[in-house]
């Protein structure tokens, strides 16, 4: 008998209510949860959105060609801009060495590089407002692999791209016309700008 009012056991009012609530309180935040995630959601795919609106595009009557032009890497060694006829879409980010947004962009521009080496036809080049690798080599990993030339005199920044403020960012196609501009930092590792600039090519 015993085992039968165990199993029967009747629960008070008090009890089913305090059940209820928990239930209720449970359910809530699940709902909230489920909210806020995709409500998290919505907002990144947004910011990751404004990382590929360029602050300039060019149409018919603004496409402008970079001419050719020769800056030293690292090295020292001389490097053209004609040197990367066989690329469909080159990447050029302008730096200044006393910029404090410029190395905050570092990493970033690293790891696209990184990504950008498991893809034809697209490449990343920066150019420094500096001396040379002295002047930047502190900013750095050991044994990066980012390609870096040196316009000290900032001859081709302003000269040629007409920049105006650092860092400034172009795109260039393969007739190296300038496509696109953005002004300031970005995320440029960013899975929605590695799509973006990929599908540019022609």
């Amino acid at each position: 008998m015993t085992g039968d009012r165990n199993t029967h056991r009747k629960y008070s009012a008090a009890q089913v209510l305090g059940i209820a609530t928990i239930a209720a309180l449970t359910g809530g935040l699940f709902i909230w949860y489920l909210t806020a995630a995709r409500e998290g959601l919505w907002h990144m795919r947004k910011g990751e959105a404004a990382l590929v609106a360029p602050d300039f595009v060019a149409d018919e009557k603004t496409l402008r060609r970079v001419p050719d032009f020769t800056l030293p890497d690292r090295a020292g060694t001389p490097v053209k801009l004609s040197g990367f006829s066989g690329v469909d879409v080159l990447i050029v980010n302008i730096w200044s060495a006393g910029c404090p947004a410029c190395r905050e962009e570092i990493p970033s521009l690293t790891e696209l590089d990184r990504r950008l080496s498991h893809r034809d036809g697209v490449e990343l080049l920066t150019i420094a407002i500096a001396d040379g690798w002295d002047d930047v080599a502190s900013y750095f990993p050991q044994g990066t692999n980012l390609r870096i030339l040196f316009d000290g005199e900032d001859r081709v920044g302003k000269g040629v791209f007409h920049t105006e403020k650092y860092p400034e960012t172009f795109i260039l196609d393969r007739n190296r016309n300038i496509r696109a501009r953005f002004d300031g930092l970005r995320e440029w590792h960013s899975d929605a700008f590695v799509t973006w600039v990929a599908s540019f090519r022609q």
